[in-house]
């Protein structure tokens, strides 16, 4: 029911206004209860106050007073909902969802929208049809039905077409309906929507900011890589922060990009050392949940894989090998394989090492130069006797050595490297010198193709591009025959400098039948999950061009042993905005959405009862020595002398509360969110311990480390952010003293997917807030820590991840005054996001899932956390417990026989 812009949604509940004259009539017949005035037979005079009268009825102004306290209460329980100011319209409802990957980050705002348009109709009375751009278009449905439909909706991990989008809504048919498009705001054809909602008149909705931001190419640099990042709209971010996550879903890298006004393109650059480089498999824009928004990486980023021509994998004396110093050089940043030319030709590398005692100047080299392959040659006496084509530079008949036809006096030092050359800026040791060298033919050619020179001028490394690939040529030996360069740092970092030149090429396979057979998919929201049971497999020459769409999931496909990325968009710059037909009212998500009225009514509605409580009392002249003029100034003066006692009140029961029954209690951070899943948390680990265990909590209490009575709490859980601030000296005292009387505080940074950006550097916010307390000298936790076994046997302690240390006191297993329980616990793994289970939400926090049932696991170590610090060490003895019971049963199957003996 309705009225203008108010909306009943249990108008029935107004057939209670029927009993109002009822009311009256009870009201009218039972005035308020006569005052009893006492007859003093001596006092009688004084004591009458006669100017003051107790009322034979209800007065007029209080009958009707609680006459609109009941209607009050009865337009409360109707659910009065204040509607917007929008027309509404008579017609049926059309919703369409726009169900693509872009829709993702604002899926809950699409999904609650639909459901206030879908509760809109049912209040006019109308039905509704859902047009889901991904899945099958519906009837037009009761309104109960429609709202069921819409939540079992989810957006798919792909972009759809807008010609299939066109496709259903032409199918549908739109006449004599209300439409109603929900959207991301991006399609790969913009004027979609314009050309079939034309003289509609529909409503669209987008979000105020787009979120989503599409990455591009990955190209690797010396000391890291570069990514391309597109902004799909005008109204996209301006600025964003660019992840590298490993395979276990840790961050290794954080970078911002800032956009440039007017530009859709951005680049960011991200600096690893190739030891992390190499475990990054995803880049993702932080806080943004959509697979539009995640770059995969698969075989053709990260370690190299380089092969090394040798006549043999194995040899007795490797030092006396060519080979073995450019193994040993590349071994941590590459992949090195050995073999012979057409063995590692097959594997297709990203480089090929060609020592000068496997010189070949093959077609099949050739090839694999001019396809994007990168050759590295190193000089010997072979080259320097006969040249062949796959050389970089003309070189001279013969070398150069000191004592030779050309000769100098004394082995030269490596000049400075080139700004060109990609050398530039090593440091040179003086140590690093040549000997013999080959001799290339001087000219300018030479000069533009020389990447390091000796320091008279001569050409020691040089390169040229051969098709779509490259030949370096180092002109001395691979090892120390020639220079002792092999035998320095400087040969290290120059090959170094060499890895990132190669093209990333995707290894081809030699058997080009066999299929990709998807090996984990993603999701919507970017999660990689598990294939779906319907083999998607693709061939070799499809995956070429292979597009993401329902039928070729995005996510990692597998042939063999190696495994190829097929990306959620393929051209970045085919997303733009939508443009809006001619008529389209635009609309953002959430400015549409009724308003209840219920809550507040309700609440007026209980302060007029407290009120009329007042009056009563006062018309039966109970109150009669609170005069109307100072009645005022008194509740005013008793309320400022109570406002301080208030909060030391609060205090106080609590400490009381946590006196008389078992609490957990939680460190509260200032950080409304924070503490929020740290109560809920604990809340959902009292459910379990009751569940599970003797332990029956009663209660959750936040407290701050100032506060007294800390001591009536086991533990407390303490989330600790960053920019913690350091503690007070009285928060500092007391929280020693807590720690004293045998309490522990469980430290959690909630940081473990972070952590490596720290480098090994302390949490700043622990430093600050443990520095001026006595914590004592702490250890990783043993295998056979009390810990592990006060309830459950545990090995692992997770939260949202599983991986990181947690620390104890060292030897706490001992005996002491504190019965051998830590005073802390300290860890990085988020526990409060493993323990936090709403009722009916379900689980809160999902999981990095790094170990099988990590959930349950997390659950059992608070658990385990709850028996440790509650009992102490009691499971430490049990390990004895079988000799000790040995040791009693011996000891009483004695006494007899001393008995016997002692027996005159």
């Amino acid at each position: 029911m309705s009225w203008g812009a108010l909306t009943f949604l249990a108008p029935l509940t107004f057939l209670g206004l029927i009993t109002l004259p009822l009311v009256w009539w009870i009201l009218k017949v039972s005035p308020p209860r006569p005052r009893r005035q006492a007859f003093p037979p001596l006092r009688i005079l004084r004591d009458v106050e006669t100017e003051e009268q107790t009322p034979a009825k209800t007065p007029l102004w209080l009958l009707l007073f609680r006459l609109f306290l009941v209607a009050l209460a009865i337009f409360a329980l109707a659910q009065p909902f204040l509607k917007s100011t929008e027309t509404q319209s008579n017609q049926p409802l059309t919703l369409i969802i726009d169900q693509s990957v872009t829709s993702a980050p604002m899926w809950n705002d699409i999904i609650s929208e639909g459901e206030s348009k879908i509760k809109d109709a049912r209040r006019d009375n109308l039905t509704v049809r859902l047009i889901p751009t991904a899945e099958a278009v519906t009837d037009f449905v009761p309104t109960n039905e429609a709202l069921r439909l819409i939540k079992s909706l989810q957006p798919v991990s792909y972009v759809v077409p807008a010609d299939d989008v066109s496709l259903q809504l032409n199918q549908a048919g739109l006449e004599g309906t209300d439409i109603v498009a929900l959207t991301s705001g991006l399609i790969d054809k913009p004027d979609v929507f314009s050309n079939i909602l034309q003289g509609t008149d529909p409503k669209i909705f987008i979000p105020v900011t787009q979120p989503i931001l599409l990455p591009g190419d990955v190209r690797e640099t010396s000391d890291g890589f570069d990514t391309d990042w597109y902004k799909p709209s005008a109204n996209s971010l301006g600025s964003a922060v660019i992840e590298a996550v490993a395979g276990d879903n840790s961050v290794l890298a954080v970078q911002p990009i800032n956009f440039a006004p007017g530009a859709t393109l951005a680049t960011v650059s991200i600096s690893l050392p190739p030891q992390l480089r190499a475990k990054v498999t995803r880049l993702r824009v932080q806080g943004v949940r959509s697979a539009a928004s995640i770059k995969l990486l698969d075989d053709s980023f990260g370690r190299p894989l380089v092969g090394v021509m040798s006549p043999t994998a194995d040899s007795s004396s490797p030092l006396l090998t060519e080979p073995f110093y450019a193994k040993q050089a590349l071994g941590p940043y590459a992949d090195i394989f050995e073999g012979g030319e057409e063995t590692l030709l097959s594997l297709q590398p990203s480089i090929l090492i060609m020592p000068d005692s496997m010189r070949s100047d093959s077609q099949s080299i050739k090839d694999y130069v001019e396809s994007g392959g990168v050759l590295i040659r190193f000089a010997g006496s072979r080259l320097a006797s006969r040249r062949d084509e796959l050389l970089p530079v003309l070189l001279r008949d013969g070398g150069r050595a000191i004592g030779g036809a050309l000769a100098w006096e004394k082995p030269q030092r490596l000049a400075a490297f080139p700004e060109e050359s990609p050398f530039f800026g090593l440091s040179i040791p003086e140590d690093v010198t040549v000997s013999k060298q080959v001799m290339a033919e001087p000219g300018i050619e030479t000069d533009s193709r020389t990447w390091a020179r000796l320091e008279d001028g001569s050409p020691v490394v040089t390169q040229k591009t051969l098709g779509d690939g490259r030949i370096i040529l180092f002109h001395v030996t691979a090892g120390p025959e020639w220079s002792n360069l092999a035998l320095s740092g400087l040969y290290v970092d120059m090959l170094r400098r060499v890895l990132p030149l190669t093209k990333g090429r995707t290894p081809q396979v030699t058997n080009t039948e066999a299929d990709w057979i998807l090996d984990r998919a993603m999701d919507g929201y970017g999660q990689l999950q598990s294939p779906p049971l319907t083999e998607q497999r693709l061939s070799d020459s499809e995956f070429a061009t292979a597009v993401a769409t329902a039928k070729n999931l995005p996510g990692y496909y597998r042939q063999g042993t190696r495994q190829r990325a097929l990306p959620v968009i393929q051209d970045p710059s085919s997303l733009s905005a939508i443009t809006l037909p001619r008529g389209a009212e635009l609309k953002r998500y959430g400015s549409s959405a009724p308003q209840s009225l219920a809550g507040k009514l309700l609440g007026l509605a209980v302060l007029l009862l407290a009120l009329d409580a007042l009056f009563a009392l006062w018309v039966s002249g109970h109150l009669r020595f609170l005069r109307p003029s100072r009645a005022l100034a008194g509740l005013t003066l008793a309320a400022l002398i109570s406002l301080p006692q208030i909060a030391e009140a609060q205090e106080n029961n609590r400490i009381t509360e946590a006196a008389n029954g078992l609490h957990l209690a939680y460190v509260e951070t200032g950080d409304a969110r924070r503490d929020d899943l740290s109560r809920t948390a604990l809340e959902s680990l009292k459910t379990q311990l009751t569940l599970r265990t003797t332990i029956e909590p009663v209660g959750v209490h936040g407290v701050r480390p100032d506060d007294d009575g800390l001591e009536m709490y086991p533990f407390l859980y303490w989330s600790v952010r960053r920019d913690s601030p350091a503690l007070s000296p009285q928060a500092t005292q007391k929280l020693n003293t807590y720690m004293a009387a045998g309490g522990t505080i469980v430290f959690d940074t909630a940081d473990e997917g972070d952590r490596a950006l720290r480098a090994g550097a302390p949490h700043p916010g622990l430093a600050r807030i443990t520095e001026n307390l006595d914590i004592p000298r702490l250890t990783a936790v043993p295998e056979d820590h009390v810990l592990t076994k006060s309830f459950y046997l545990l090995q692992v302690f997770p939260g949202r991840w599983a991986n990181g240390p947690v620390y104890v006191q060292s030897g706490s297993n001992s005996s002491g005054g504190r019965d051998g329980v830590s005073p802390v616990i300290i860890g990085s793994q988020d526990w409060a996001a493993g323990w936090a289970i709403d009722p009916d939400a379900g689980s809160l926090v999902e999981l990095n899932k790094d170990i099988p049932r990590q959930r349950e696991m997390s659950v059992r170590f608070g658990i385990n956390v709850a028996m440790y610090t509650l009992s102490g060490n009691y499971k430490a003895d049990q390990v004895h417990a079988a000799a000790l019971v040995e040791r009693l049963g011996r000891g009483r199957q004695a006494d007899p026989q001393i008995d016997q003996d002692d027996t005159p």
